[in-house]
């Protein structure tokens, strides 16, 4: 089944960071430097904008989802290792499964 990029995009949370970016709560940042902040996990662009701006869009996103939860079969997380661990490391929970089966999970431990 092939998915297009808008079958993962909720509209109520694009309608809404659009009122939030109209209204100036996210300082200097535009929508399009918005959709690519999210769209890159949360990595912060080069673009000398206010890294608290993308704290607060990163945090406002975040709180759409009580807990973002990444899935991947072991087949991958012996192939993709470091890109999982780097998911983790951004937030994200990530659970394995084998033959469809759930295994176990992999999550940030906070300090």
């Amino acid at each position: 089944m092939k998915h297009e990029l808008s079958d993962f995009l909720d509209p109520s949370l694009i309608d809404e960071l659009k009122k939030k970016i109209h209204r100036g709560d996210f300082y200097g940042v535009t929508f399009k430097h918005a959709m690519e902040f999210i769209l890159a996990d949360g990595v912060i662009p080069e673009s000398g904008l206010p890294v608290e701006s993308f704290l607060m869009l990163e945090a406002w996103v975040k709180a759409f989802s009580e807990e973002w939860v990444l899935s991947y079969s072991a087949t991958e997380l012996k192939n993709k290792t470091g890109e999982i661990l780097e998911r983790v490391v951004g937030g994200y929970a990530v659970r394995l499964h084998r033959h469809g089966r759930v295994i176990a999970e992999i999550r940030k431990v906070d300090e």
